[in-house]
C-alpha cells in the first residue's frame, strides 16, 4: 500500500455565495462527483483517500484550517469551478502555511479551461489536471512516489524551473464502465439535497451518472468531456442503481447526462431494464434533454420506467439568437416537445438564458412571453455568463466585450447574489439584466393558474413549506 495520502476537498463556496440571501433555501447541495470519482480510482488501487465536502458540511475558510492541522496527508486535490476560484486561492494559500510541503493540484471545469493561468495566479498551486482525472491522479501519484517521471503523467501542468510545463493531452477513456463507481460512502450524503423542483416529497436524490460528452455545438458549453458521447453499459447503470436503493433506501434519482436521449437505443434499453426488474415500480427518475431528440414513443417508454420530469434548455424565444448561440434548435421543435412531453405525463423544467450577446430588451421580453406560452412547471431564467473554456468566452474576449475577469462574478445568479456582471449586450444595463432576472420569476410564477397548478401538486407537508417559502419571497421580490 502507498504511504502518500490523498486529501480531496471541495472548498468552502455556500449556497448563499452561489444564489444569495433570498433563493439560497432553493439551491443545490450536489454531491462533488468528480472528486467520488477520483476517490474510487485511487481506492481501486488501495491508496488511502478521504473526500472533506466543506460546503455540505458547513465548513468555513477558518474551520478548514482547523481540519488541515488535524489530517495526516500528503496530496490535496481540489476541485475547482469558476464561481469558487477565489475560495480555491484561499484553500490552496491556507494549506501551503500550515504544511508547505504538502502537493496540492486542481482539477475541473475551470483548471481544464485555464491551467496555465491559474498556476501563474495562485503560486500555491502546485499541480493542474485538465481533462478527466481518473487515470491522472493515478499517474500523479505514481510520479510522487517516484515510480513514474512527470513527463509521463498525460493531462497534467506543472512548474518545472519557474516555467508552466505541460504534457500531452490525456485521451478520453472510450469505455467508461473501465472507471470504478464513485465513492459516495466518503461523502456525507445525509447533507445533499437537489434543487426543490427536481425532487417529488423532497427526499434525497442522488445523481446517477450514465454518460460524459457532448456532440452537440451550443455556444455556451464548455464540453470539459469532450465531444463524443461515451455511456455506460446498461448493466452498469442498473448495478449502481439497485446498489444506492439498497444501502441508502433512495426513491428518488437524477438521471445525469448531458443530453440523455443522444443514444435513443440506449435509453429504450436502460428503461426497459428497469421495468423487467421492478425497479419502475420502487423509484421515480429525472433527466435533461434535448427537445429534438425526443418522440411519443420514447416518452412512453421514459415514462413507463418511472421518468417523472424532463429538465429541456429552451434558452431564448428568439430564434435569431438561438440561432447565433449555435442551439441547432428551432421554436417549432420546442414547442411540439413541450405538447408531446405534457400528453404523455410527464413534468418540465425549461431553462432560459437573459442577457445574450446582441439580444435587445424586447427580444428579452420576447423569451419570457415564450417561457409563459409553452409553460413549463417550474422556469428558470438565468443571465448569460460567458464562461472560461466556452467557445462564447473565447469569442466575447477577442471582440473585447468582457467587462470583468473577476471569476467570482461568473454566476449565473447574478441579479439575486447581487454579483457585477463580467458581460453585458450593447445597449443594455446591468442594472436593467438582474432587475429583468426578477422579473421573469415574478411574472412567470406569479399567475393565477400557476398559483393553483401548485395548490393541486401539494401531497406532503415537506412540498406545501416548499411552496410557501418560494411563494412568500417571490411576492416580497416583487413588492420591493
Amino acid at each position: 500500500m502507498s504511504k502518500l495520502k490523498t486529501l480531496l476537498i471541495n472548498p468552502p463556496l455556500s449556497l448563499e455565495d452561489r444564489y444569495g440571501k433570498q433563493l439560497k433555501h432553493f439551491g443545490a447541495l450536489s454531491e462533488p462527483m468528480g472528486l467520488a470519482y477520483i476517490a474510487a480510482s485511487l481506492q481501486s488501487y488501495k491508496y488511502p483517500v478521504k473526500i472533506l465536502d466543506c460546503p455540505a458540511m458547513g465548513i468555513t475558510l477558518e474551520q478548514l484550517a482547523e481540519h488541515i492541522k488535524e489530517c495526516d496527508f500528503d496530496i490535496v486535490g481540489i476541485t475547482m469551478l469558476t464561481p469558487m476560484y477565489s475560495k480555491v486561492k484561499k484553500t490552496a494559500e491556507t494549506i501551503k502555511k500550515i504544511r508547505p510541503k504538502t502537493k496540492i493540484i486542481v482539477g475541473g471545469a475551470h483548471a481544464t479551461a485555464l491551467p496555465e493561468e491559474t498556476l501563474k495566479d495562485i503560486p500555491e498551486i502546485d499541480f493542474a489536471c485538465v481533462g478527466e482525472g481518473e487515470k491522472t491522479i493515478l499517474d500523479f501519484v505514481r510520479f510522487l512516489e517516484g515510480e513514474k517521471n512527470v513527463e509521463e503523467v498525460d493531462g497534467l501542468f506543472y512548474r518545472k524551473d519557474g516555467i508552466i510545463s505541460r504534457n500531452k493531452p490525456r485521451e478520453f477513456e472510450a469505455n467508461i464502465d473501465n472507471f470504478p463507481p464513485p465513492s459516495r460512502d466518503l461523502l456525507p450524503i445525509e447533507k445533499y439535497k437537489l434543487t426543490a423542483s427536481r425532487v417529488m416529497k423532497g427526499s434525497f436524490a442522488p445523481t446517477l451518472i450514465v454518460a460524459r460528452g457532448c456532440p452537440f455545438n451550443c455556444l455556451y458549453c464548455s464540453h470539459p468531456f469532450g465531444r463524443t458521447y461515451r455511456r455506460h453499459s446498461v448493466q452498469r447503470v442498473i448495478e449502481e442503481m439497485e446498489s444506492l436503493m439498497e444501502k441508502y433506501d433512495i426513491r428518488e434519482f437524477n438521471i445525469e447526462a448531458d443530453s440523455l436521449a443522444v443514444d435513443r437505443n440506449f435509453v429504450l434499453s436502460l428503461c426497459e431494464e428497469m421495468i423487467k426488474k421492478g425497479i419502475s415500480k420502487k423509484i421515480r427518475w429525472t433527466c435533461e434533454n434535448r427537445m429534438d431528440l425526443i418522440d411519443e414513443e420514447l416518452l412512453k417508454k421514459m415514462k413507463e420506467a418511472g421518468c417523472w420530469q424532463i429538465s429541456y434548455g429552451v434558452e431564448s424565444g428568439v430564434q435569431r439568437l438561438l440561432n447565433l448561440i449555435n442551439k441547432g434548435e428551432t421554436l417549432e421543435q420546442m414547442e411540439k416537445a413541450f405538447r408531446l412531453t405534457k400528453k404523455i405525463g410527464i413534468t418540465i423544467r425549461g431553462f432560459f438564458m437573459l442577457g445574450l450577446p446582441t439580444e435587445t430588451r424586447e427580444e428579452s421580453m420576447k423569451t419570457i412571453k415564450f417561457a409563459k406560452k409553452i409553460d413549463p412547471l417550474w422556469a428558470q431564467f438565468t443571465i448569460t455568463i460567458p464562461y472560461p473554456g466556452t467557445p462564447l468566452f473565447e469569442m466575447l474576449k477577442k471582440e473585447g466585450k468582457i467587462k470583468s475577469f473577476n471569476w467570482d462574478n461568473y454566476n449565473t445568479w447574478g441579479g439575486w447574489a447581487e454579483k457585477t456582471l463580467p458581460f453585458v449586450a450593447e445597449g443594455r444595463t446591468e442594472k436593467e439584466l438582474k432587475l429583468l432576472q426578477k422579473k421573469a420569476l415574478i411574472s412567470f410564477y406569479m399567475r393565477p393558474k400557476v398559483f393553483f397548478r401548485f395548490i393541486k401538486t401539494i401531497n406532503s407537508l415537506e412540498s406545501f413549506k416548499k411552496y410557501s417559502r418560494g411563494f412568500f419571497t417571490l411576492l416580497k421580490t416583487s413588492l420591493k
